[in-house]
């Protein structure tokens, strides 16, 4: 039987999400489907199709996007499922931005669209995989967190909060389907030189890992063996937290 792997990568918009993205297409296992989503991808959603790994137009924050996505990878499974094989699935959620500042400059809308990407999407299109999940032989979903998401640090009230509730939603469906034997990695990421950090001349870019090395370090999870259930990872640059 011939064994497939869908890989479906959030968020390759830029940064890490895609460096990740450019990793995977280093590969060339014929089996290994990859397809990444953004505002950037190069078709439209509506024509999103298991058998045309690429990339695909997807707005998190955009009200149909999502719900479009659901309804093609549904439909899309119900085909495969007909057919004979196994199929395995990697998901990587690398959407994100940030928002930093003094908390008495923090606007409501500046607020509510960064908790609807960091955090509402995530949910969402976790929802989207839920009730195809016992499909799949294997299946891995890996959030990227930050060490934000366990400490505090001033000026980032928001970007903070998000992303312990990046943690929160790791945690819960962890345990929501363990049963299924389905891995969820939540991955807490120190400084990486993204665009994130342009705004910020009082951080070196110098100082952080580079968006190749943790794509690298990234794509390497999906060698994990099947009976390995990796919880927390945590990654810093060499001079720590900075």
């Amino acid at each position: 039987m011939t064994k497939k792997t869908f890989v479906f990568i959030f968020g390759i918009g830029s940064g890490i999400g895609e460096g990740l993205y450019k990793r995977f297409q280093k590969e060339t296992d014929p089996n290994h489907f990859v397809f990444g989503f953004s505002r950037k991808g190069r078709k439209d959603l509506t024509s999103f199709s298991l058998d045309s790994p690429g990339t695909y137009q997807l707005d998190a924050k955009e009200d149909l996007s999502i719900p479009t996505f659901t309804e093609k990878l549904h439909l899309g499974l119900e085909t495969e499922t007909k057919e004979k094989g196994s199929f395995s699935l990697l998901v990587y959620f690398a959407l994100g931005d940030g928002v930093f500042g003094p908390l008495t400059e923090l606007s409501d809308v500046d607020l509510q669209s960064h908790l609807d990407l960091n955090v509402v999407s995530l949910i969402k299109l976790s929802r989207s995989f839920a009730k195809v999940l016992p499909i799949f032989e294997n299946s891995t979903f890996v959030f990227l967190g930050s060490t934000a998401g366990k400490l505090g640090f001033p000026e980032s009230v928001a970007y903070c909060a998000s992303k312990h509730a990046v943690l929160g939603i790791c945690r819960a469906l962890r345990e929501e389907w363990k049963p299924l034997g389905t891995k969820v990695i939540h991955v807490s990421l120190g400084a990486v030189a993204t665009e994130i950090w342009d705004t910020r001349p009082a951080f070196d870019k110098k100082d952080m890992v580079s968006v190749a090395d943790i794509s690298e370090y990234l794509w390497c999870i999906s060698r994990l063996p099947k009976s390995i259930f990796v919880d927390d990872l945590s990654i810093t640059p060499k001079k720590g937290i900075l």
